[in-house]
């Protein structure tokens, strides 16, 4: 899972047809296990780009998209925010959202 470093960065990154972002803290001692279960969960569906991204690289990202707990999990589809999970993941509601864009 590639880091994003900047606010442009993200922005160019989700223009695709679907994208997930996990927006964490280096020192969340929740946000590591958790983006190793997203790892292993987007394993599942190689052609959706995830990314991570610490809000102490990219403080304007906390503002812009009202990130006020980690991790936060937020799927984009052509840059507009679609699903949004804080704190407890539901991974089987990320699941079915990509069935229903994927088919």
């Amino acid at each position: 899972m590639d880091t994003i470093k900047n606010y442009q960065e993200f922005e160019e990154k989700i223009n695709s047809e679907l994208v997930v972002i996990i927006a964490k803290t280096k020192h969340c001692g929740v946000c590591k296990p958790l983006t190793e279960k997203l790892k292993t969960f987007m394993v599942g569906y190689p052609k959706i780009p995830a990314y991570q991204l610490y809000l102490e690289d990219v403080e304007i990202f906390q503002g812009q998209h009202l990130v006020f707990t980690v991790p936060t999990v937020i799927v984009f589809s052509e840059s507009k925010e679609i699903l949004r999970e804080s704190r407890f993941i539901d991974f089987d509601k990320i699941e079915r959202l990509f069935k229903l864009y994927l088919g």
